[in-house]
C-alpha cells in the first residue's frame, strides 16, 4: 500500500510505503540514483533549505542512515511540509513499535 507518492520537478518520485521511503529518478537512467530506505533505519529526518540565499525555494528533506556519511537531501519540493508530516508520521510509527517490540 502507498502512503504518499508525488512528483518534483518532473525529475523524480517520492513513494512512501509502510516501512519504506523510495526515491525514483526519472532523469538518472541509472539505478543508481534510486534509492529505497528501511524507515527503521533511518537515525534522522528533517526539513531541509538547499538554497537558503533564495527565500521560498530550495525545499526539501534531509534523511540521515547509518549508511550515509552525509544526509540525503531530497530537493525542489513544492510541498515540501506536507510530505515532511506524513514521511515523519509513519517514520515515527514504525519506530515507536519496534522500540516497544525489543523491550
Amino acid at each position: 500500500e502507498i502512503y504518499f507518492k508525488t512528483l518534483y520537478q518532473n525529475q523524480y518520485f517520492i513513494f512512501l510505503f509502510f516501512s519504506y521511503l523510495c526515491f525514483e529518478s526519472s532523469k538518472s537512467g541509472s539505478s543508481k540514483r534510486n534509492k529505497v530506505i528501511k524507515l527503521s533505519d533511518i537515525t534522522d529526518i528533517q526539513k531541509y533549505k538547499v538554497l537558503s540565499v533564495l527565500p521560498g525555494s530550495g525545499m526539501g528533506i534531509a534523511v540521515s542512515t547509518p549508511s550515509t556519511q552525509k544526509p540525503l537531501v531530497f530537493g525542489a519540493m513544492v510541498h515540501r511540509d506536507e510530505a515532511f508530516e506524513t514521511i515523519f508520521s509513519q517514520y515515527v510509527k514504525i519506530t515507536s513499535a519496534s522500540s516497544s517490540s525489543e523491550s
